[in-house]
């Protein structure tokens, strides 16, 4: 009788938090919080909730929408990013990243 079955270390990152959620810190710091890199007092940290904010603007921007309107129809998702900047600076969660 078998009690335990292996799973490999890329199905346990995704059950258990801490898979890569796609940052992409040479393409303009997307997944950063703050925007881009112009605000170096933030740190350097990056979070699902700014990667989406920033998949959202770029995707907008992508399909041929203005910046301010790109910004404006992300808009509901900045609270998330805003907050997302807290819990990795004071109480870091297994996809949040800090990079030097």
């Amino acid at each position: 009788m078998t009690y335990f079955e292996g799973i490999d270390r890329a199905r346990l990152a995704v059950v258990a938090g801490g898979a890569d959620p796609g940052y992409k810190p040479e393409d303009n710091a997307r997944g950063r919080v703050g925007p881009g890199t112009n605000w170096r007092w933030l740190g350097n940290y990056y979070t699902p909730e700014a990667l989406a904010h920033d998949n959202a603007v770029r995707g907008a921007k992508e399909r041929g929408t203005n910046g301010f309107m790109a910004h404006l129809g992300a808009l509901p998702r900045l609270p998330g990013a805003v907050g997302s900047y807290f819990r990795a600076r004071f109480a870091p969660g297994p996809n949040d990243m800090q990079l030097p």
